[in-house]
């Protein structure tokens, strides 16, 4: 599946040309920017944004009078923070407090937009636009924010590292992208998307095979990506 996937987005991306005929405009180039959960106008946000979000991708457009459409495909890393109840069944484990870890992950992200020009003028154009996108985790890690010794009323313990160590979670996690770009001298694009995540990017049954036995997972439900995406654009063509 993951394979298939990329697949159709790079021929989307970098063979869209072999569609062209009358009235059909390709066009592609770069993408950087940031993910962030909050819009912000202020100089240090934006800042932050690209020094802990970044994000860098390729996208192409494959416009027909005002309607077009946009495939992109974007690196990124998330930082996600859960606290965590531990069990307290019959001889269960009593801490003096939840247990909290953070997941790093580097992502690939892959929308396909539908989109159609509001406005179309040849210094400025804004734009508006939707649709499905995938993303694939490539890589993750989990950090406990300290190391937590666990004790059962029988005197057993089970230590949790403060040390980071790979974690497999969900191949590909799906969403939906909405929202507003502007194009400035046809050159220039600027794009503010929102993403509404369908699927989580790992689930508790995920959590409780490695560490069930010693933490409630119930409270797992916050793993769907819903974040904005500001990019800044070049066409190339």
């Amino acid at each position: 599946m993951k394979k298939t996937i990329l697949m159709i987005a790079a021929v989307l991306l970098i063979g869209g040309s072999v569609f062209a005929g009358e009235g059909l405009d390709i066009s592609f180039g770069p993408k950087i920017g940031y993910q962030t959960t909050k819009l912000s106008y202020q100089k240090a946000d934006i800042k932050a944004g690209f020094a802990n979000n970044f994000t860098a991708g390729l996208f192409g457009r494959v416009s027909y009078g005002k309607f077009y459409v946009q495939p992109e495909i974007m690196y990124f890393r998330t930082e996600q923070l859960f606290s965590l109840n531990v069990h307290n069944v019959g001889e269960g484990w009593l801490p003096e407090e939840n247990v909290n870890f953070t997941l790093n992950s580097t992502n690939l992200q892959v929308p396909v937009l539908f989109g159609y020009k509001i406005l179309d003028y040849s210094i400025v154009s804004l734009r508006m636009q939707v649709g499905p996108t995938a993303n694939f985790t490539l890589a993750s890690k989990t950090l406990f924010d300290k190391t937590y010794t666990l004790t059962s009323s029988t005197g057993e313990t089970i230590v949790l590292n403060n040390n980071q160590e790979a974690f497999d979670t969900k191949t590909i996690a799906w969403g939906i992208q909405a929202g507003l770009g502007v194009d400035i001298l046809n050159r220039i694009t600027l794009d503010i998307n929102y993403n509404i995540g369908i699927s989580k990017v790992f689930g508790a049954n995920l959590i409780n095979e490695r560490w069930g036995e010693y933490i409630d997972v119930t409270n797992i439900d916050n793993t769907k990506q819903n974040m904005f995406m500001v990019t800044i654009g070049y066409k190339i063509r």
